[in-house]
Order: C-alpha cells, then sequence, then structure tokens
C-alpha cells in the first residue's frame, strides 16, 4: 500500500491523503478497486480524527482505495472554500484513477456531521459529483448548518434529478444534529 499527504492548498492548511492498495500481485484478477472519500466532521471548525483514518481503514479492509480531506476550517471555511475543496480533491482523483488504479464509475463520499453537510453539497451542487455518497448524521438543513457556518447553502434545497444514490443515517437522540436534517433530505430525494 501507498500513502501520501497531498497539500491542496497551502494557505488554508487543506490536505488529501492517500491509502492506494496494491492490485494485481497474489490477487491477478483485482486489476482496478473502487474508492472512498472520506470527509470527517468538526463542525467547520476542525476535522475530527476519529472520523478520518478509522473510516478510511475501514473500508481499506473492505478492498477499497480510501482517501481523507481535510478541507478548509475555522476563519477559512466561508462557503465556497470547502466545496472548492472538495471539487480539487475529486479531480485530482479522478485524473489519477489509472495510474491508481480507480474505477472512474465506482468513487464514493462518506461525510459525517459539518463533513455530512460537505459531502451532501458535493452529492447536490458540485460539479464533480460523487458517484454515491454516505451521508453520516449530515447538517443539510440551512437553519442548522448556520449555527457552524453562517454562509453554507442548504443542502435539502438543492437536491435534483443528477443527485447520486445516497445512503444517510442519523439517530432521533443526536444532540448536536437534529434528525430533521436527515428526514428532510431523504423527503426531497423522495420527491
Amino acid at each position: 500500500m501507498k500513502s501520501e499527504r497531498i497539500v491542496l492548498n497551502k494557505e488554508r492548511n487543506v490536505s488529501l491523503t492517500t491509502y492506494i492498495q496494491d492490485v494485481g500481485g497474489e490477487f491477478p484478477n483485482i486489476v482496478k478497486r473502487p474508492a472512498i472519500l472520506v470527509i470527517p466532521g468538526g463542525g467547520y471548525s476542525w476535522c475530527s480524527n476519529r472520523e478520518a483514518e478509522p473510516v478510511a481503514l475501514a473500508y481499506l479492509k473492505a478492498g477499497y482505495h480510501a482517501f481523507i480531506l481535510r478541507y478548509s476550517v475555522k476563519e477559512d471555511s466561508k462557503w465556497p472554500n470547502p466545496l472548492s475543496d472538495y471539487e480539487q480533491a475529486m479531480e485530482l482523483i479522478r485524473s489519477k484513477a489509472e495510474e491508481w488504479n480507480i474505477y472512474k464509475d465506482k468513487i464514493a463520499i462518506i461525510g459525517f456531521s459539518a463533513g455530512g453537510h460537505l459531502a451532501a453539497s458535493a452529492a447536490t451542487m458540485s460539479k464533480e459529483r460523487p458517484n454515491a455518497a454516505i451521508l453520516g448524521y449530515a447538517l443539510t438543513l440551512q437553519e442548522d448548518t448556520r449555527e457552524f457556518l453562517e454562509s453554507a447553502p442548504d443542502a435539502v434545497e438543492k437536491v435534483d434529478e443528477k443527485t447520486c444514490p445516497c445512503f444517510v443515517f442519523s439517530t432521533r437522540t443526536d444532540q448536536r444534529v437534529h434528525i430533521n436534517n436527515s428526514l428532510q433530505f431523504l423527503n426531497a430525494l423522495s420527491k
């Protein structure tokens, strides 16, 4: 396996950590792998370590190439900086798909809380939309997201026919991210 930290924006301390697994060799029938881009939460104030490497390692174990995006936070998180960070990361992953042996049509994202907001925004309004999105207790409603980032858009309003397949999970008792964020997003997907 090859791991590397790629600086995407030095001024805003944005980076992409890569975990590229080998193909071929002992498993000659594995010539490419799907990929997952992990977007940790942290209220747009920091990127949670517990929602970064542990998640990436679980996907590595399942046979994926994994990537972790540490996006713009604190004073640098003014929108659309985080979405631009995602776009840059996804463009890089897709541009290196042949070199890194990635199935171009199997690049998913997973985001948690504020990282889930960024993942939901990527799924609904980015130029480089993922092939699938997993949203864990994601902030999707603007009135809730504004508590963490005033300039963040409402991801629910941006759901359209180009939104990728999404798996959404949350809990009714979450004290930070109300379950309405997930319910409203699911309702928009259903419509």
